[in-house]
């Protein structure tokens, strides 16, 4: 009888600690499978465009056109399979807030812009630190202005061969890309886009001219 009460006590002991062994198997199998991933670091990152409807934001496109009024977003992002990128975080900015201050002239818009330059560990690139605060302004620009013309009014825009956008300020470092001129300002001068020398050499013509009269004229009362 002890015999056998000794051989059940050890088979009990082993069933034990297999299952212990078995229990802390699973917590680990469940441990990394619960553990995000590192972000790849040669996936393709991209800035996209959004806009606010006031309660959400919009996927957009940068060639649309926001009206006067409109609260524009980008944001840098590492997008899922088959996604566009996130959109901008925190709180939805308010037109009023950013743009209350100030007017637009007559054929020109207002648009309260953000740029989000995403999260540091599962947006940027291996090396590379974002600005830790977002970008925040108030763009006046003609009314036709695009969504990336927009941007390019109050951020250094870099924009790639398709007009995508690249960079904000700089942001990420090391894109190719050309930087995209801001769009004309409101109150821009007279003259048309006409060359700088062209209206000082046609200024000092005319000064040439009012010159030679006035000598021709004081010659003439000489003789006289």
């Amino acid at each position: 009888m002890l015999r056998a009460c000794r051989v059940t006590a050890r088979v009990t002991a082993r069933v034990i600690s297999s299952c212990a062994v078995a229990a802390v198997s699973i917590t680990t199998l469940s441990l990394s499978a619960g553990a995000s991933p590192s972000p790849d670091p040669d996936a393709p990152r991209l800035w996209s465009a959004w806009q606010s409807d006031g309660t959400a934001w919009l996927a957009a496109s940068p060639a649309d056109v926001p009206p006067d009024g409109a609260v524009l977003g980008w944001r840098y992002s590492l997008p899922a399979d088959g996604a566009s990128g996130d959109s901008p975080g925190g709180e939805l900015p308010d037109f009023a807030k950013v743009c209350g201050g100030k007017a637009a002239p007559a054929g020109h818009k207002r648009v309260a812009v953000t740029a989000d330059y995403g999260d540091a560990e599962t947006d940027a690139r291996p090396g590379q630190t974002p600005p830790a605060q977002p970008l925040l302004a108030c763009a006046v620009t003609p009314a036709d202005a695009t969504a990336v013309q927009v941007l390019a009014a109050v951020a250094r825009t870099r924009v790639d061969g398709r007009d995508a956008v690249v960079a904000v300020n700089g942001y990420p470092a090391g894109t190719q890309g050309t930087d995209l001129a801001a769009p004309a300002a409101a109150g821009g001068s007279s003259t048309e886009g006409t060359p700088l020398p062209w209206i000082l050499g046609g200024a000092g013509a005319l000064a040439l001219v009012a010159g030679g009269a006035v000598a021709a004229t004081r010659r003439r009362r000489a003789s006289v």
